[in-house]
């Protein structure tokens, strides 16, 4: 940021110096001319009225050729500025033509919750992710018909839903620090669920970390979820902290 500052600062004493040097310029041709010219003691054959039709004719020929070269110079930098402004352009659309776009939200689920492909199983204990799986097992559906009856046990489903231009890859989704790959394609909906022992804990914090890419890696994307889950006797409740849109990540 510094850097950036003291550049622009030396394009404007650039630009000053410049200024002042036109000035001085101007100011100083007609006095060395008077005294070069005009003021002199050198015997000419031609009278300084001549002399200042010349002088007059050939400057002013000079200041029309320094006319026309900033003419054109403008001219093509204004040229340079429009394609560069084009080609940000043309890079934006091809970007939004495959750009993901991930909607995410969470809910109890109970034993009616279908279970797709691509789906993912956490298992948690306390606010830690001991593993993760690809199904349920018989033992989790008999628990999740008693879930009422066993308030400290939590299930939660995260559902992510792609409603934008085109697939998520090389996707890293994080569970309080766990990280697990997927895929999520165009108009495709993954949900992690989540098997979470509440043990002794009253409250669990979760952060949930999205990052992903679009399916050309044109661009690079992050979203976030913060809520806690929290036990109060029968009573299992979730409270939302955070919720961000996706953000792209300008790789450096």
């Amino acid at each position: 940021m510094a850097q950036n500052v003291g550049l622009l600062e030396d394009k404007k004493m650039k630009k000053l110096l410049k200024r002042i040097g036109f000035a001085v310029l101007v100011i100083t041709i007609p006095l060395l001319i008077d005294i070069c010219i005009f003021g002199n003691s050198f015997p000419s054959n031609i009278e300084n009225q001549a002399w200042a039709g010349f002088l007059g004719s050939y400057l002013g020929g000079i200041a029309t050729l320094v006319a026309v070269f900033i003419t054109i110079s403008d001219n093509n930098k204004k040229i340079e500025e429009q394609k560069k402004l084009e080609k940000e352009q043309l890079t934006e659309e091809k970007k939004y033509a495959v750009r993901p776009y991930l909607d995410t939200r969470y809910i109890f689920f109970n034993e009616d919750s279908e279970f797709g492909l691509n789906d993912r199983v956490f298992d948690i204990k306390e606010r830690t992710v001991e593993k993760v799986r690809y199904g349920f097992t018989s033992m989790d559906e008999q628990c999740i018909k008693m879930r009422q009856s066993v308030p400290n046990y939590i299930y939660l489903k995260y559902i992510i839903r792609n409603i934008g231009a085109g697939s998520a890859v090389d996707m890293k989704v994080s569970v309080n620090g766990f990280s697990e790959k997927i895929s999520i394609a165009k108009d495709e909906t993954v949900n992690l669920f989540m098997i979470i022992s509440m043990g002794k804990e009253e409250t669990v914090p979760f952060s949930i970390l999205l990052d992903y890419w679009d399916v050309e890696k044109r661009a690079h994307y992050n979203q976030e979820d913060g809520f806690e889950i929290l036990v109060k006797g029968t009573e299992q409740i979730i409270k939302p902290k955070e919720h961000t849109l996706p953000t792209e990540i300008k790789n450096l």
